[in-house]
């Protein structure tokens, strides 16, 4: 009879406890916009969020089901998220595979690397261009002040698109295999306070790089034709802060990183490299009445220093790294496309809300390039939307230049959504 009590008292609060789901259902195909060619990328079918609450614990899974149109293809399941928070009285706990958010600006943020980036959705927003790993994030709040610790385990890289021709980046290079360290756990801090209408925040990220590096070359039959693909260790500093000015919101991102190939090894040629690069963003919005907003980000790309030497596949040849061909591991994706850029965007609704305009224009400020795009969601009916998207870069017929890769790109998406 103990036996039988104890176990109700245990059991009960999880039967008590409350379950939660919502998701949407979207297919949706892409065209060229050059000759109008059906576009075979993968994208994200259906998307399905559960959570399970009881007492001071949740639970959360996301989940999403990615598909390409084609012959002979199946639908991938991807788990993004699953793990278990706790909330004490004094902040919270998490554990688990998650998707985190660090820095303040509106979808290009520096000083958030805790995760990977999905390339094959990098023209996304937030969240979901990022790949979840494990780790456990401790959160304690005091007065005015938030303090958080994450620890990631193991490392995980950016998810590359290789062997897609469709897609305006060519990897030239895809390794079979890449050099795995001993140890590679990373961790991040990050502490944010408010002062007076501003909040301030200081973080410090140490991990390795989300994309691969050559590393050394080594010898086969004393021939020096092997090389070493991995991930050099980066070290980040950030700073960001918000605050307002009547109806405008400021918000500005800075990040300071150090990277170095420290991989113990001894190859043929153990390929020296070290830099220190900063990237920024600065982000002004404006929001009027009928829910208007538009609002313009500077997003820069400075590499400060860089020293080293690498291989150059094409000539064979040992060159030395310098500023101008140093390439960073780490950081947001819109950097990695300009040095120095402005994005405007704004937001607008017609028809008692039913109808959504957003737009976006980038300008290369040192080079020139631009990007024209805009999206349109229309309500059709209690849960089920229609959504038009168009992306469209301009380059300048110089085969280096990102926009002009980016130009084979251009593409229009329709799709039709269910939620639930």
């Amino acid at each position: 009879m103990i036996l039988k009590r104890s176990l109700f008292f245990v059991i009960c609060p999880f039967i008590l406890g409350q379950l939660s789901f919502n998701g949407t259902i979207k297919p949706m195909v892409m065209f060229n916009i050059s000759d109008q060619d059906q576009m075979e990328l993968p994208f994200r079918f259906a998307q399905l969020r559960m959570g399970y609450t009881m007492g001071d614990f949740d639970l959360l899974v996301n989940s999403a089901l990615e598909h390409r149109w084609g012959e002979n293809q199946i639908p991938n399941f991807k788990l993004r998220e699953a793990y278990a928070t706790w909330f004490p009285s004094w902040g919270e706990v998490k554990f688990g595979k998650q998707i985190h958010a660090w820095g303040v600006a509106d979808g290009n943020n520096p000083t958030d690397n805790l995760n990977p980036y999905d390339y094959y959705y990098m023209f996304l927003q937030g969240a979901d261009r990022k790949i979840g790993s494990v780790s456990a994030s401790v959160i304690t709040y005091w007065n005015n002040w938030q303090l958080e610790c994450v620890i990631i385990p193991n490392h995980v890289s950016n998810r590359l698109p290789f062997n897609e021709p469709e897609f305006p980046f060519k990897i030239p290079i895809e390794p079979t295999e890449y050099e795995e360290r001993e140890n590679s756990l990373e961790y991040g801090l990050q502490l944010k306070t408010i002062i007076g209408e501003t909040d301030i925040g200081i973080s410090y990220f140490d991990g390795y790089d989300r994309s691969f590096s050559l590393l050394g070359i080594d010898t086969v039959n004393i021939i020096p034709v092997s090389p070493k693909f991995g991930y050099r260790s980066t070290s980040v500093i950030g700073l960001n802060m918000v605050t307002f000015i009547k109806d405008f919101t400021i918000r500005a991102e800075s990040a300071l990183f150090s990277t170095i190939n420290n991989f113990e090894a001894k190859w043929y040629n153990y390929l020296d490299a070290k830099a220190d690069y900063l990237q920024y963003v600065i982000q002004i919005e404006y929001r009027m009445e009928n829910s208007k907003t538009i609002g313009a980000q500077i997003i820069g790309n400075n590499v400060l220093k860089a020293s080293g030497n690498t291989f150059d596949f094409p000539s064979k040849s040992m060159i030395i790294i310098n500023t101008d061909n140093f390439i960073p591991g780490m950081g947001t994706p819109f950097a990695m496309i300009s040095n120095k850029s402005l994005l405007i965007i704004g937001s607008n609704r017609f028809f008692d809300d039913d109808l959504e305009l957003n737009y976006n224009l980038l300008f290369n400020l040192e080079n020139p390039g631009q990007l024209l795009g805009f999206s349109l969601e229309y309500l059709l009916s209690d849960n089920w939307f229609i959504n038009v998207y168009a992306s469209y870069f301009i380059g300048n017929d110089d085969p280096i230049n990102r926009f002009e890769q980016l130009e084979d790109f251009s593409n229009t998406q329709f799709q039709l959504s269910y939620t639930f």
